[in-house]
């Protein structure tokens, strides 16, 4: 069963069982290029060989088979920027695996509600 929520702020989480055993869902996690098929992205290293934005990762945090943090960077013109996306897990018997996937997206800016835009001072 998968249930995702959002959480206190602001973030996608998304657990669920998976029916592998943890060390192959930490080698899918971990090894750039198995993670790039399975997140649909690529390698921040290798995002910008054709010289179009691509959404990329790069691993930036890694406790050996239980939580590995990437650094998301989305291709599309409108990103917002660098989000963060962790991935924990537990072994749940020799052959499943418990997941958890947490997305924090980048702070949005505030901005008026009557869409006035910030003062500008000059000297």
């Amino acid at each position: 069963m998968t249930t995702s929520s959002v959480g206190e702020n602001g973030e996608v989480i998304v657990e669920c069982g998976l029916d592998a055993p943890a060390e192959r869902v930490w080698r899918a996690l971990s090894v750039p290029e198995l993670a790039a098929d399975w997140l649909g992205a690529v390698p921040a290293a290798r995002a910008d060989e054709d010289g179009r934005p691509a959404t990329s990762f790069e691993i930036v945090d890694a406790k050996p088979f239980s939580r590995l943090t990437y650094r998301w960077r989305d291709g599309s013109p409108d990103a917002r920027g660098d989000s963060f996306v962790t991935v924990e897990i537990a072994p749940r018997g020799p052959q499943n695996t418990w997941f958890r996937l947490t997305h924090r997206a980048p702070a949005m800016p505030l901005t008026a509600a009557n869409g006035n835009t910030p003062m500008t001072l000059a000297a």
